[in-house]
């Protein structure tokens, strides 16, 4: 039998039913604008391998479609159900809270979230590929040209990997995992491999919380603090330049929130990131890390143990994502932690979680009034790029507007993206300060980014993103803020602070920081490292990476020099 339009319409026929278990998901998320088009491009492409047993065993090509889409049919359920409920992506970071939340708990939470249009949604779903099916016909082809059909969708499968290593210079490991990461955009490997995955980072992380169970605790900790009942609050955010928050002197108003309340902070002009990568950053920021002993974090405790040795019931409230092997580390403070709050559960960054999600349970640990003395750490997406996903239209109050003749219509529309993201930051950041300010006990607040973001910020220079090795100031400037309400005035003095705000310091430098502004003593706490402290001194503010430690660079001996872009230049 010739190869002709007909068996060229079934073979399509056939590679559409496989496709259309991971189109109909991967649709949903690109038009509500859950993630972008590149999901549903991998997936496309990751159906041709069904192809390959139909081309092979032809005489009972229909029923080995049928077991096939059976088989992705059941694998695709879990993907589409998430999201129709939860409005998010199915990833490792959901196997992680399945696997990690007991019966009752995930049994109350669907109960929760569960609607009854559910069921005939599935039920839809469900038959259109069976009457898709129904209408398919053996597949008859002559084994030349089966011969080539065969390798070609192999070779599509695995384009990826073929790019990266036979025709590029990738290693196997790095190509394999690029391959990987590509394959659970489709049904069913999001569940193999995210499976598989799941397992691999937990394994790791368990190793991580062992070694740190294991570490003694700080020598001497005193808790000084008058305060019967006192909440302290640590807001990290992602990617926020601070010069371009209108809050530090940016043309735009961007931060008009803050700008409105900003006689009741202590707003710190000159802190800087170490690195311009947010595990990179907490694993000096949140432990006794830094730039010349980078190990330190795993031989020694770190904030989360310190608050907890010090009578602080301790929360970790996050919209960053949960469990990936990028993510081990962060995932693996927020489980020192006592309780977590995990809000973001997309497969990647590029997809829309908007931080307004970590109002409601902050508020609701916030008002908890049987804890006397709570640690809440907030970890935010801030301005992480994508920067259009990061914010609700209703913000995109930047857009259309004109930046510079230096830069063409896509970098504009980023620059507007980025700022219409520090503008939701804002409303974000000042809520979550409106709580703190309503409580009648004593709770203060500190915000900081982990790191900033080059967005087409300096002059002549075509750069948007994070990049260790052509550093600009943009990539390391960061917010640094000090709120405290009406109860924890009364024993601080927010003046004297204020007195402090032009000190040059490293967040790397975090936790001495923290320390003090928690009243806390113990041996190793080092107040020349606080920017808080009368007894602070100048260190040196290094910026790069500490296992190269020629080139390092100290900001206090080689400060950043720049032009940036004049808006409507």
């Amino acid at each position: 039998m010739k190869f002709n339009q007909e068996n060229w319409i079934n073979i399509g026929k056939y590679f559409l039913l496989f496709f259309y278990f991971s189109a109909v998901y991967q649709s949903l998320c690109f038009i509500f604008d859950i993630s972008g088009f590149i999901g549903l491009r991998e997936a496309f492409y990751m159906n041709f391998l069904w192809l390959i047993p139909i081309l092979i065993f032809q005489k009972y090509s229909k029923q080995i479609a049928a077991a096939i889409g059976v088989f992705l049919w059941l694998a695709s359920l879990p993907s589409l159900c998430y999201f129709l409920l939860y409005n998010q992506e199915f990833s490792q970071s959901v196997i992680y809270i399945i696997f990690e939340s007991n019966i009752v708990e995930g049994t109350e939470f669907f109960k929760t979230y569960f609607v009854w249009w559910l069921i005939p949604a599935i039920v839809i779903y469900s038959i259109i590929p069976y009457y898709f099916w129904k209408s398919l016909k053996n597949i008859n082809i002559h084994i030349n040209k089966t011969l080539i059909l065969i390798p070609l969708s192999l070779l599509i499968v695995t384009k990826t990997f073929a790019k990266l290593y036979i025709v590029g210079d990738t290693s196997m490991q790095r190509a394999v995992i690029k391959q990987i990461d590509k394959m659970q955009a489709a049904t069913p490997w999001n569940l193999v491999l995210g499976y598989i995955a799941y397992k691999e980072v937990l394994a790791n992380m368990e190793e991580l919380l062992t070694q740190n169970s294991n570490l003694p605790p700080v020598e001497n900790l005193k808790n000084l603090s008058i305060e019967e009942e006192n909440t302290l609050v640590l807001v990290i955010g992602e990617s926020t330049n601070r010069n371009r928050m209108s809050l530090y002197g940016y043309k735009r108003d961007t931060t008009p929130r803050l700008n409105s309340i900003k006689d009741e902070l202590v707003v710190f002009k000159n802190v800087y990131s170490p690195r311009p990568y947010t595990i990179e950053v907490l694993q000096q920021a949140l432990t006794f890390a830094d730039e010349k002993n980078p190990d330190l974090y795993l031989t020694k405790v770190n904030l989360l143990n310190i608050m907890k040795q010090a009578g602080y019931k301790t929360y970790w409230i996050t919209n960053q994502q949960t469990q990936t092997q990028r993510n081990t580390m962060l995932t693996t403070f927020s489980k020192i932690a006592d309780e977590q709050i995990y809000l973001n559960n997309n497969r990647r960054q590029n997809s829309s979680s908007y931080d307004e999600v970590v109002l409601e349970p902050f508020n609701k640990v916030l008002n908890d009034t049987l804890t006397k003395k709570k640690f809440i750490v907030v970890h935010l997406l801030g301005t992480h790029s994508r920067y259009d996903y990061r914010y609700p239209e209703n913000f995109a109050k930047f857009d259309g507007l004109k930046v510079s003749p230096l830069l063409n219509e896509k970098q504009t529309n980023s620059y507007n993206s980025y700022d219409n993201a520090v503008y939701y930051n804002d409303y974000v950041v000042s809520n979550l300060i409106s709580s703190v300010k309503a409580l009648n006990t004593s709770a203060s607040l500190l915000y900081l980014s982990d790191h900033g973001e080059e967005v087409f910020d300096e002059v002549n220079l075509e750069k948007m993103g994070r990049n260790e090795g052509a550093p600009t100031s943009a990539m390391y400037s960061v917010p640094f803020i000090i709120y405290g309400n009406k109860k924890w005035q009364e024993s601080n003095n927010i003046s004297k602070l204020k007195t402090y705000t032009n000190r040059l310091y490293s967040s790397s430098n975090l936790l001495y920081t923290f320390s003090d502004f928690a009243k806390l003593d113990f041996k190793d706490l080092d107040l020349s490292k606080s920017i808080i402290s009368e007894s602070f001194e100048q260190k040196p503010v290094f910026i790069g990476d500490p296992y190269n430690k020629a080139k390092l660079r100290d900001l206090v001996k080689t400060p950043f020099e720049t032009k940036t872009i004049k808006i409507g230049a």
